[in-house]
């Protein structure tokens, strides 16, 4: 049987939309936990004159970039590669800005640490809930990454794959011919049907 080479043919795929929905919704969710949260988030107080550094206004940008950082490395790995599960997206935008929505509630209305006589107040959960949120942000963007983005990219790159020919070869044909050929001269098929069969088999040459 002859065999032939064919690339099967891919469906066009729609507009990545929904991705960039939710891939917006996560942004927009970091970026007003860090707006947010470098408003409200207790200062750190320190000092005979009770000194107030905004300590979340000043540190918690870096964290809100990193986390922003992780977010778009994994969306753009997912957009190029064509994915249009909702499923991964979803995870990916919820999840994220539950995430820092979290660390935004968290920042804001956990107690602070007292120490010391004058006293000094450190907000001590506020640094712990970015961390966290970088942590856990990473923790899922590489979830969806390896178990979404990656296995749809590799599926959606179908390699070509051969196809048979239902036509026989010449091969193939040969033998047949020969078979037929000892069934007619052992006298189990008639001259015409012997010849009736090489012409059949001649024909799909």
């Amino acid at each position: 049987m002859a065999v032939s080479g064919a690339p099967l043919e891919r469906t066009a795929r729609p507009a990545p939309g929904f991705a960039y929905l939710m891939t917006g919704a996560a942004i927009a969710c970091i970026c007003v936990s860090g707006i947010v949260g470098s408003i409200f988030t207790p200062n750190l107080v320190t000092g005979t004159q009770h000194q107030h550094i905004p300590l979340g206004a000043l540190t918690g940008w870096i964290f809100d970039l990193i986390a922003i950082g992780l977010v778009l490395k994994v969306a753009l790995h997912g957009i190029r590669a064509g994915v249009t599960d909702k499923a991964p997206w979803t995870l990916l935008g919820l999840g994220v800005s539950a995430i820092w929505l979290a660390v935004m509630f968290v920042a804001i209305f956990a107690p602070v640490w007292i120490t010391g006589t004058d006293p000094t107040r450190i907000p001590v959960w506020a640094g712990l809930s970015a961390i966290a949120g970088v942590i856990l942000t990473a923790i899922l963007c590489n979830f969806v990454n390896t178990a979404s983005f990656v296995a749809e990219s590799q599926a959606g790159s179908v390699p070509s794959t051969p196809t048979i020919d239902r036509e026989p070869g010449a091969d193939v044909v040969t033998v047949t011919l020969r078979q037929l050929a000892q069934l007619h001269d052992s006298g189990v098929i008639t001259d015409a049907e012997f010849q009736a069969k090489k012409n059949d088999l001649l024909s799909r040459i």
